[in-house]
């Protein structure tokens, strides 16, 4: 009897511990997985903002360049 009880404890132990290095090997590329289909779907959108973001500096630039001129004018 007691044979058997250490048999079904090891079992359960050794099932555990399958479990758990499965889990452990599968994680991260789950993560890596979820990483990069965030990354996927959030560069197009980054793309475009950043674009904005150049086109708008460009413009800021072309006023400021404008508004010296325009004070160097008048002194």
């Amino acid at each position: 009897m007691e044979e058997q009880e250490m048999q079904i404890k090891v079992k359960k132990v050794t099932d555990k511990f399958t479990e758990s290095m499965y889990v452990l090997a599968n994680e991260p590329s789950v993560a890596l997985y979820r990483l990069q289909e965030h990354v996927r779907r959030s560069l197009p959108e980054l793309a475009q903002h950043k674009a904005d973001m150049q086109n708008w500096e460009e413009q800021s630039q072309g006023s400021i360049y404008t508004v010296e001129y325009a004070l160097l004018l008048r002194v």
